[in-house]
């Protein structure tokens, strides 16, 4: 599943992003900056929540 983010600004908001998805049980198979996408595997609409609990927003642009 691809997610995409706004609210990225830096590298330091992608650790965040990623460590909040790995808490949450995330399997994350990739973060761009540039693009402010993320591939992840499991729970969207749980992974979508506790990325907006950090001040970031996404939405999922692919299924795969």
């Amino acid at each position: 599943m691809k997610l995409e983010l706004s609210g990225l600004t830096c590298h330091g908001c992608v650790m965040t992003v990623r460590n909040v998805l790995t808490k949450e049980g995330a399997k994350v198979l990739s973060i761009d900056l540039k693009s402010a996408e993320i591939e992840v595997d499991g729970d969207v609409e749980k992974y979508l929540k506790a990325i907006e609990k950090f001040g970031y927003s996404a939405k999922v642009v692919a299924t795969e």
